[in-house]
């Protein structure tokens, strides 16, 4: 309990990244962007873009809710070409509907978006007061959407869970849909508990330790066309052991010669799809927006892709 309560007074580079469920969570999102300039989308959504974004990076973003037929069927064909069954690939879009019908399609882009922003922005407290009126369901996160797709793919032959004290909400969902159980359950706990470390900046040594861990569990990943793109971060309470954890991540398919990454903002924020034309701004997409702690007071966030930090890893400026 006592680190439950530590997290909610952690900055908000913390908050945003744990993929968290609480409406509170959100209103950082909201108070970092309630001054910017904002225009509506010439498409006729009910999604808003900024013309000053909350996020550092310099890419054009296009982007879905998985609401069109055009993305439904590419990211469903990219799905099925990198291996993943029809019946995990159902069940997704069997997600993706039970989230888009319960907080209303229309307050969702209603086709692909392009944007000269690395960032959307959302009516943030219409979708999640509409969730929040769907029965109390907690809903389904980046790691449990993740794990839903790749899951087939990853082995761990010493499942030995450290400490998933801070998945109390990812456990809730599970259970309340009962998503998955047994080996899977197993599984997900390992891959995705924190990691203790040492308490330093240097993102090299932090990375050194994240793979030290995941190889000690014998995590492996097993599939060449369907990756696991990870975002760690530190927390860092001042009191207990410096962790690294996956506070974000997502699934990255490719799709002829551009990349599609599949995500689960939050909770209660939408399912998203972004087309890239190469990794590196897949790297810059998830670093501008999820390195966003300013005081120095932690270590950069750490991009993998599977168990390695990602080739195209860098800082923005």
């Amino acid at each position: 309990m006592k680190k439950q309560i530590l997290m909610t007074v952690m900055g908000a580079a913390i908050v945003l990244a744990a993929c968290g469920n609480k409406k509170e969570d959100t209103t950082v999102v909201m108070e970092s962007t309630k001054n910017m300039d904002e225009e509506s989308s010439d498409m006729g959504n009910t999604v808003e873009e900024t013309k000053v974004v909350l996020s550092k990076a310099n890419i054009h973003l296009k982007y879905s809710n998985l609401v069109d037929t055009e993305t439904r069927d590419r990211v469903s064909n990219a799905l099925k070409n990198a291996g993943l069954s029809e019946e995990k690939i159902k069940s997704f879009f069997e997600a993706v509907d039970e989230y888009n019908n319960a907080v209303g399609s229309e307050n969702l882009a209603q086709s692909v978006m392009s944007i000269e922003a690395a960032f959307p922005t959302y009516d943030q407290d219409k979708l999640v007061d509409a969730w929040l009126d769907n029965g109390g369901y907690v809903g389904r996160n980046c790691r449990i959407t993740s794990y839903s797709l790749m899951g087939d793919f990853i082995t761990v032959g010493n499942p030995t869970p450290g400490d998933t004290t801070m998945l109390f909400s990812d456990f809730a969902s599970i259970e309340s849909k009962k998503i998955f159980d047994g080996e899977d359950k197993a599984k997900f706990d390992t891959l995705y508990s924190y990691i203790d470390v040492t308490n330093t900046h240097d993102t090299n040594v932090l990375s050194d330790e994240i793979v030290k861990s995941l190889d000690d569990k014998q995590i492996s990943f097993n599939n060449d066309k369907m990756h696991m793109i990870s975002v760690f971060m530190t927390m860092d309470d001042g009191m207990n052991p410096v962790q690294e954890f996956i506070g974000h991540t997502g699934i990255l398919v490719q799709d002829g010669d551009k990349y599609l990454f599949i995500e689960k903002l939050a909770f209660e924020l939408p399912y998203q799809v972004e087309e890239f034309d190469n990794l590196q701004d897949v790297n810059d997409y998830l670093m501008g927006y999820y390195d966003n702690e300013t005081d120095g007071i932690t270590a950069k966030p750490i991009i993998f892709e599977d168990g390695k930090v990602m080739n195209e890893y860098r800082v923005l400026k």
